[in-house]
């Protein structure tokens, strides 16, 4: 698998980063019940093909994800790559940031996070700055080797450059169907050497041909900014979405796919790190041969004729979701700015 070295880090990454929000699972979890024996095989596995990126944080599971992620990287430890995400802290919290941090370490049974990111940024700015400043803290106390953020846009960058914060990571949603951050957010990281950690690139399966029709997504899967929200109650963020430009997209990937003979899960994941800019994609991964589907799409190579029928279909959407950075909250409510 090939790696990347963050700038300004010593820090090399695989373009493939293993989503672990499914580690440490048990029944009624979002993701379900998943076994500590396939989380060990997953990770040797990944380990073994030079997939050397895993990515959880501390609310996966109430840190389960944390702990199962820790026991499956017994005595291989020093060939893997954490990311780890922190909530934001509030006042209260802020005090304890170190404290937070070591137990995670605990939980994760390692004494250095590879890297540390904000899980959200806030529109507080006394509170986003105290803990830009925090974070800092146990980076230059050797908690962890270096800091990033995720889910911040442009606003929340310039707070983080304005008090040079050295951020290393961007870990923010972009796909066929989000593609968002490709007005400002990209643009800036690129500019100030800033990698891009691009989740969710199925669109939790929507863009893998999972699902023959709208209705057959389940309502958790249509709780994003796309779909209209009047008819699902899993929504929160209340527009009417874009579902037309939605199934314009879909059937157009149908389509490629049939004529390029190139499944649709690995067109969709291809297509994201054939963007410049983008360092990796976090992709979850619940078994060995969901691993090895991940590795094989990040390793295509598109043919530019079906990267241009993939960015003119995925165009009417991004029209209509012009602007919209979060995928559960829009407008004015959304986190992201």
């Amino acid at each position: 698998m090939e790696q990347m070295t963050l700038a300004h880090t010593d820090i090399r990454i695989s373009r493939l980063t293993v989503g672990c929000w499914s580690f440490g699972g048990e029944a009624g979890s979002y993701w379900g019940a998943q076994s500590q024996q396939a989380v060990h095989e997953l990770v040797a596995e990944a380990l073994d093909s030079g997939i050397n990126t895993f990515d959880t944080a501390f609310g996966y599971n109430d840190g389960r994800s944390e702990q199962s992620l820790g026991e499956a990287l017994k005595g291989r430890r020093q060939e893997a790559v954490i990311i780890n995400k922190i909530p934001l802290q509030t006042t209260e919290q802020l005090p304890g940031y170190r404290q937070a941090v070591e137990d995670c370490l605990k939980r994760l049974q390692t004494d250095q996070l590879d890297l540390l990111l904000i899980h959200w940024p806030t529109r507080d700015l006394t509170l986003l700055r105290a803990n830009l400043a925090a974070l800092q803290s146990v980076k230059e106390s050797g908690l962890v080797r270096a800091v990033g953020v995720s889910n911040f846009g442009p606003g929340a960058l310039q707070v983080a450059r304005d008090m040079g914060v050295p951020v290393a990571l961007n870990e923010i949603a972009y796909n066929l169907m989000t593609r968002g951050i490709e007005a400002e957010v990209l643009p800036i990281c690129r500019k100030n050497q800033i990698g891009i950690a691009a989740y969710m690139p199925l669109m939790q399966g929507i863009l893998a041909g999972k699902y023959e029709s709208l209705a057959d997504i389940p309502p958790q899967r249509r709780r994003s900014i796309q779909f209209d929200s009047r008819i699902n109650p899993e929504s929160r963020h209340g527009g009417t979405g874009a579902e037309a430009e939605v199934l314009i997209l879909l059937e157009a990937i149908r389509q490629i796919s049939a004529a390029s003979g190139i499944p649709q899960s690995i067109l969709a994941t291809a297509w994201i790190l054939a963007r410049p800019g983008v360092s990796t994609v976090v992709a979850g991964c619940r078994s060995v041969d969901q691993l090895r589907e991940n590795a094989q799409a990040v390793e295509t190579r598109l043919p530019a004729d079906v990267l241009a029928a993939l960015d003119q279909a995925s165009q009417p959407l991004l029209e209509k979701m012009t602007g919209e950075l979060d995928l559960w909250q829009s407008g004015a409510a959304s986190r992201i700015w």
